[in-house]
């Protein structure tokens, strides 16, 4: 009997863990196929599952994405609220889910986010209420978001902060006429890219170099002039202008990962299993936009590569995972010796094959966001429609859908995806209809 009081924790963790495996590995395969699935396919394979209290937060983000890609709005909204309720609620941890993690596996811990992740709910949650018509909702989400950033920040580290949240906290305050709370969000947006060293795309680069020059900050507007070779093109009295949104491929998924560890105290090797994201093979795509009789283009950029956000994450997290996973695989490398004393061969035996297989990396993630955001903005005349060539569809002119909020200066905000023909628009309208089998943008 003795031996099996030492297997029966692993046993139990076995079979939690297979059960939470099970749910990990099938929304992983519907975000594998998501590209060519489309969001309303997956949807409804993702409804099918039903998720422990563990993998909720998971569950509730990607499905919320996937409505939202879906251009169901209320409904996105209200899962990824439930979704940032849970993670945020997670900072004081059950005893008993830290001992099962201890000792089993970190899958058996309720998923809380990494810092990306939550920080881009607050993002995903305000332009659910931006396409709505709720401005003030919007511009609640990026109030929360810039705390969520504050609390994320640690010294130097990079962690949690997303130039293309500053961005688009920047253009919503922009909307509602907050000229100088927009401009320090775009230049923290600015900052974030200059510190990781990537370039500036141009719709962030005109954003500073507009409201600098309206906030007539001239040593400021001078500094941006001279490093983007260029001057400010403001909006004149006929004219309004389109930031157009785009969420290009779909983020990768984890894998599991086994790797023989030193152990200098056992003087042995042991196994130990992590979390890891494969090579990544992602080139982004763009969006081509255009204003109606006119013959030039222009394509978005992108602003926050997703992929390697959440490879930062992971490797931010490396040194802790790997202690935790060190301690378990000693603990049930123990509980082998132990089994073997009062079991015999076949006890050590048994021990071993349940202490392997309990040991699951934790490969959940947000993993139907996309693999890049990407954004365009553009002076456009009031009655030129803005056509979207890869898409076939056509958003009508800025004085047809009333997109003016503050001052006379009028604004029309776009989003597209890579997934599907959806578009959405604010100030909202009735949505395009897009032509059947039109291929996504290449």
């Amino acid at each position: 009997m003795g031996v099996f009081r030492i297997l029966a924790a692993p046993l139990l963790g076995l079979c939690l863990g297979f059960l939470q495996g099970c749910t990990s590995w099938q929304i992983n395969e519907l975000s594998s196929a998501l590209p060519s699935a489309g969001p309303e396919v997956t949807l409804k394979k993702l409804e099918e599952i039903d998720p422990s209290d563990r993998d909720r937060a998971q569950y509730l983000l990607n499905r919320g994405t996937l409505k939202f890609y879906s251009g169901d709005l209320d409904g996105s909204r209200q899962d990824l609220e439930q979704a940032k309720a849970i993670m945020f609620s997670l900072d004081a941890l059950s005893v008993s889910e830290n001992f099962a993690a201890l000792t089993t596996n970190e899958t058996l811990r309720s998923y809380a986010g990494t810092p990306s992740e939550q920080v881009l709910v607050h993002a995903m949650l305000a332009q659910g209420y931006l396409f709505s018509g709720n401005l003030d909702g919007a511009r609640v989400e990026m109030l929360q978001a810039d705390v969520t950033m504050k609390r994320l920040g640690d010294g130097d580290s990079l962690g949690g902060q997303l130039a293309s949240v500053r961005f688009l906290a920047g253009l919503i305050y922009e909307l509602n006429g907050e000229l100088d709370n927009a401009m320090i969000s775009y230049r923290k947006a600015y900052e974030i890219i200059k510190a990781r060293g990537t370039s500036v795309p141009e719709a962030l680069a005109t954003s500073l170099l507009n409201v600098s020059s309206r906030l007539n900050n001239d040593e400021e507007y001078d500094k941006y002039s001279s490093e983007f070779g260029r001057k400010a093109v403001l909006p004149k009295a006929d004219e309004g202008e389109w930031i157009v949104y785009y969420h290009d491929g779909v983020v990768s998924n984890k894998k599991e990962a086994r790797l023989s560890v030193f152990e200098p105290k056992l003087k042995t090797l042991i196994s130990v299993v992590m979390p890891d994201y494969p090579p990544s093979r992602y080139y982004p795509r763009h969006l081509s936009i255009k204003l109606q009789n006119s013959h030039q283009q222009m394509r978005t950029e992108v602003i926050e590569l997703i992929e390697a956000r959440a490879r930062e994450d992971l490797a931010d997290n490396n040194a802790k995972a790997m202690a935790a996973a060190t301690l378990r695989a000693v603990a049930k490398f123990q509980m082998v010796k132990e089994a073997q004393k009062s079991g015999g061969d076949l006890g050590g035996l048994l021990a071993n094959i349940a202490g392997v297989l309990s040991e699951q990396a934790d490969v959940r993630s947000w993993n139907m966001l996309p693999s890049s955001i990407q954004v365009a903005r553009l002076v456009a005349p009031l009655n030129a429609p803005l056509q979207i060539p890869g898409k076939n569809i056509e958003l009508p002119a800025l004085n047809e859908i009333g997109a003016a909020p503050k001052k006379t200066r009028r604004y029309g905000v776009a989003s597209a995806n890579s997934l599907n023909s959806q578009v959405l628009s604010y100030p909202p309208q009735k949505r395009p209809e897009p032509v059947e089998g039109q291929p996504n943008e290449q």
